[in-house]
Formats: C-alpha cells, sequence, structure tokens
C-alpha cells in the first residue's frame, strides 16, 4: 500500500514588510564577513576556523570550512558535533557558539568549548541568528533560499510562536530518556503562500544501546494539524535521504512509530514498549497551517522519549496506518460516505485507535469485520469523547480527533479483520479527493497493538472516567464549572485562544464539582481540553460572552 503525505486553516490578510526571499549561504557568508571575520579572518584563523575565504570564490572556501567539518575543539568533536551539522543546529557547533540566550532548547556552552561568538564588535541580532538556523536546518547547502522577509516579520513586527511555549518544555533526565525539537519553521499569515507548511526530517540518534521506549510525549501547538513519527527499515534506507527539513515525504522503507494531532502523551500499557536499535533513525513529519491573518507564526514541536533497558517489556508495542485512498467526495453538500475493509492473518491485541479525515469530514468509525462483509461490535466513534461509542452528544471535530484507549487490549482477528467509515460533507466550490492538504481529504485509521498478552499486568485504571466530564455553562458570561466523575481526581484543565495560545492552566483538580475563574479572559470562542495524569481526557469548545 502507498502511504501519501499524512494529515494536515482569520479577516483579509495584510502583505508582510520586507517579504523577500534570499540565498541563505550567502546571507550566512555576508554576516561572517560583518560579525565574525575580524577574529577568523584567512589570516587569524581564531580556533583554526576561517570565516573569510580566500581564492576567486572567499565564500566558497568558507562553506567547505564548516559544513561537515570537525571542529577543532577537543569538547564539541567527543559531542559528536561538527562545526555545521547539515539539518540539526542542536549539533552544529557554531550555532551552540553564536546561540547564547536566543534558544534556551541548546545548552550554553561551558568554558572548555569557549567564548561566544562574536568576541568583539557588534553581536549577532535575533534575525541573523534565525537566518543561520535555518539555512543548517534545511540541510546547510548552497541552494536553499531564507525567508528572510517573514523571519525579519516576525521578530521585528508580527511574530507569534505558535507552539505556544515561551520557553522550550522540560526534557527527561539523562537517565529517564531524552527531548527532540524539530523546527522551527515560519508560515505566512492565512491566504498568503506558504501559510500551511508540511515538513519532514531526517532524525539520527546515535543511540548507544538498544533500547525499550515506554512512554512519548509529543507536546505540539493546540492547532498544529499533526505531528508523526516513523523509521527507516534500515541505514541504508535512511542514507538516501537528504539531511535536513525537506517537502518530499519520501514513503518508502519506513514504518509508523506515531501519529497524533494534538498534545497526547502516549504512556504505554505496563510491561509494553516499542523496542528501538541502537542505529535507529526516525523520520520527522510536522504539517501546521496558520490561521492568522495578521501574524507570522513560529511553528516547532517537542517529542519527549522516555527510555528502559531492553528486556524489561513482556510485549512490543507496534503501530500501523491503514489509509483508504479512494475517496472521491462530490461538492453536493450531503453526507458521502465510504467504508474500507482492512484484513490480514492471525490476531492483534489492540491498544490504541484513532481515525483521521480533514475539515470536510463529520465522522469517523471502526467495526469489527465479521464473515461476508458483515459489520460487527462498534471499536471506535470518533464523535465520542475518548473515542469510545455511545455517548449521549456525539461531536466530531476533525482537528482534535481523540485516540480510544482499550485496557485491558482488545482482541481483533484480523481475518477478515475491520472496516473503517468515514463521512464527509462537501460545502465546497469543488469535487475533492486524497491529498495532503487543508483543501483535500483523507480517509486514515491507525492502530497501536501488540501481538499478544502473555506477561501483561491487569489494568490498573479506568479509561472511561473522564466519559462523565461536562462543562457549562456554554456559552458562559462568567466563570464556568467542570462536572467530575467522583471516582477522577488530579485533573489538569488547560484553555487555548483560537491561535494556540494558553491563557488559562489549572493542575490537580479534585472533587465533582469544580470551578474556573474566567478573570479577565476577553470574550470569544476558546478550546478547552481536560486530561487526567496519563494524558488522557477530551476535548471542547466553550463560547465566553
Amino acid at each position: 500500500m502507498r502511504i501519501s503525505t499524512l494529515f494536515f486553516l482569520l479577516s483579509t490578510p495584510i502583505l508582510l514588510r520586507g517579504q523577500t526571499t534570499s540565498n541563505a549561504f550567502q546571507k550566512v557568508y555576508d554576516i561572517m564577513q560583518a560579525k565574525c571575520a575580524t577574529c577568523h579572518s584567512n589570516a587569524t584563523k581564531s580556533g583554526g576556523l576561517d570565516l573569510e575565504g580566500s581564492g576567486a570564490v572567499k565564500s566558497d572556501v568558507v562553506f567547505a570550512n564548516l559544513v561537515n567539518a570537525d571542529p577543532t575543539n577537543a569538547v564539541a568533536k567527543s559531542k559528536g558535533h561538527k562545526r555545521v551539522y547539515p539539518g540539526r543546529a542542536d549539533r552544529s557547533f557554531l550555532f551552540h557558539k553564536i546561540n547564547g540566550s536566543f534558544d534556551t532548547y541548546y545548552p550554553t556552552i561551558g568554558s572548555s568549548e569557549g567564548s561566544l561568538m562574536p568576541k568583539q564588535g557588534t553581536m549577532l541580532t535575533n534575525t541573523e541568528k534565525e537566518i543561520i538556523r535555518q539555512w543548517i536546518l534545511f540541510g546547510a547547502n548552497k541552494t536553499y533560499t531564507v525567508p528572510e522577509g517573514r523571519i525579519r516579520a516576525y521578530y521585528d513586527t508580527v511574530g507569534r510562536a505558535m507552539t505556544a511555549f515561551e520557553t522550550p518544555p522540560a526534557a527527561p533526565s539523562a537517565s529517564e530518556g531524552f527531548q527532540i525539537k524539530m523546527g522551527p519553521f515560519f508560515l505566512a499569515p492565512q491566504g498568503q503562500k506558504e501559510s500551511e507548511l508540511e515538513y519532514y526530517q531526517k532524525w539520527e540518534l546515535s543511540l548507544a544501546n538498544d533500547v525499550e521506549v515506554n512512554r512519548i510525549d509529543h507536546q505540539i501547538a493546540p492547532f498544529s494539524h499533526h505531528l508523526i513519527i516513523y523509521n527507516y527499515s534500515t541505514t541504508d534506507a535512511a542514507s538516501t535521504i537528504a539531511a535536513g527539513l525537506r517537502l518530499d515525504p519520501y514513503h518508502k522503507n519506513i514504518s509508523l512509530v506515531s501519529a497524533v494531532q494534538e498534545r497526547t502523551d502516549l504512556r504505554l500499557p505496563d510491561k509494553t514498549a516499542f523496542k528501538w536499535k541502537k542505529d535507529i533513525i526516525l523520520d520527522l513529519n510536522s504539517h501546521c497551517i496558520n490561521y492568522s491573518a495578521n501574524h507570522v507564526y513560529k511553528n516547532e514541536a517537542y517529542v519527549n522519549v522516555y527510555t528502559q533497558p531492553s528486556g524489561t517489556a513482556k510485549q512490543q508495542m507496534n503501530a500501523i496506518l491503514i489509509a483508504n485512498e479512494k475517496i472521491p467526495i462530490p461538492n453536493n453538500n450531503k453526507t458521502t460516505t465510504i467504508e474500507a475493509n482492512f484484513g490480514l492473518f492471525g490476531k492483534i491485541y489492540v491498544w490504541g485507535l484513532m481515525g483521521h479525515t480533514h475539515k470536510y469530514g463529520t465522522g469517523y468509525k471502526v467495526f469489527k469485520l465479521l464473515p461476508n462483509n458483515v459489520k460487527g461490535e462498534l471499536l471506535y466513534d470518533a464523535s465520542c469523547p475518548n473515542g469510545l461509542p455511545g455517548c449521549q452528544s456525539p461531536f466530531y471535530d476533525y482537528k482534535h480527533i481523540p485516540i480510544r484507549y482499550f485496557q485491558p487490549l482488545k482482541a481483533v482477528e484480523l481475518n477478515p479483520g475491520i472496516v473503517h467509515q468515514a463521512t464527509w460533507v462537501n460545502t465546497g466550490d469543488n469535487p475533492v479527493n486524497w491529498g495532503p492538504t487543508s483543501n483535500d481529504e483523507m480517509m486514515i485509521a491507525i492502530a497501536f497493538y501488540t501481538l499478544d498478552t502473555l506477561g501483561l499486568a491487569s489494568p490498573t485504571f479506568d479509561l472511561k472516567a473522564l466519559e462523565g466530564v461536562r462543562l457549562f455553562p456554554n456559552p458562559a458570561k462568567g466563570n464556568i464549572t467542570l462536572e467530575v466523575p467522583p471516582s477522577v481526581s488530579g485533573l489538569k484543565f488547560t484553555l487555548f485562544d483560537l491561535l494556540g495560545r494558553v491563557v488559562r492552566t489549572e493542575t490537580q483538580l479534585t472533587g465533582s464539582s469544580i470551578t474556573i475563574q474566567r478573570g479577565d479572559i476577553p470574550s470569544g470562542m476558546y478550546i478547552y481540553k481536560v486530561e487526567d495524569a496519563r494524558g488522557v481526557g477530551h476535548t471542547g469548545k466553550v463560547l465566553l460572552e
């Protein structure tokens, strides 16, 4: 099965001041000449580095001195850093030397790694640092064109951080795991070219040993379209893919690790884990849409990966993506329903199920398939909180599609298998079909599963508990109330505005009726999320009048 690009929107747009592009490395070279070449001329070569160059094309010499070149600093070299590591600012010694307090995700260099650059003269501006970082992130080549106008607009006038992270989220301790940061990349305001972007990035982990992964915390903006993690089947397969952020999905020789549409903390059932070889290479996929007509958005994603020694888990967790690309949807303003069967041989034990459509979607369900193509038990309903079928007030929000978790794991015979069903109402001007953007559609089911349950512990929590959480009044003129089942405690409540920014967070909530103070929150539509300690919960909309 061919897996295509996966998952993927407020007034009159403005024209960005200085909406220009330029050759990224030429801009990097120019910045170096203005700010760094005094100490790093071809005569002085501080630290053994010539940033001036020589010969007919001086910039070519500087390029060779930087890209994939080992640093002369022994500490940086021992970390596996290059002066410039294509695609990876975190492994580029040059960026660490200029970063300072620009982005606290990157550790401050120690005294054994020398001084920050430049040591004298005018310091680099945030825009200049970002241009250098973008050149690195997009592969550190001579062909990438940096959106200089967009970057300047972000830092000088009309920028907003789409991630809602003013500072990077806390990473696991070194004994627990590690953190991955994808991005940033910058989106133009809605209605302009590149207001919707989807990038992929090959990501080498360089693990010391084989590990088991028992938790993956995906920390993305509330309005990011998705974050997907794949892994390459072999290092040879990964070697054919260019470094850095890229538009080409190249979905060959890869397997699914995880896929989420909102911030999701995947805490695997006890005694289960993803099993990663030490030479595993991931492929990250982030899709984002700028809803603002006035602001450039910076999108980045953080992934906290928690590990345990190999041999700890009794069963390996697996993931599969099931896509039906035959989805012609006419623009007749009527419901279109399409079903597709999926089956193999044997039995799987399902832990998680999720469906996916784009903006015309009105529902997604997954059934067990019985002989003679008969639909059996309804396993999943995306219109219900937590994907649990049978809710009294179904509501389908394609931007926040829930995962249904099964504890204990659900046995599913793959012969005959499952049937997944999606519905759409196309109110647009044109028929739509399968495609990657928000103006196309998709039909995808995702399952997390094991091949056996031997050695797995009995569940110690009730995933249905949050089904009874209710928020009222809605619309609300003042404070709002959470009605919570008595068995639930320690909840977290988060309220987001329509730009994805956190406007209110309440943690460790207890009681059957919880008052959320409105305070000075302005009138408008907001998204709320209620979750327990496992990250299990549901989202909804609330109108504050």
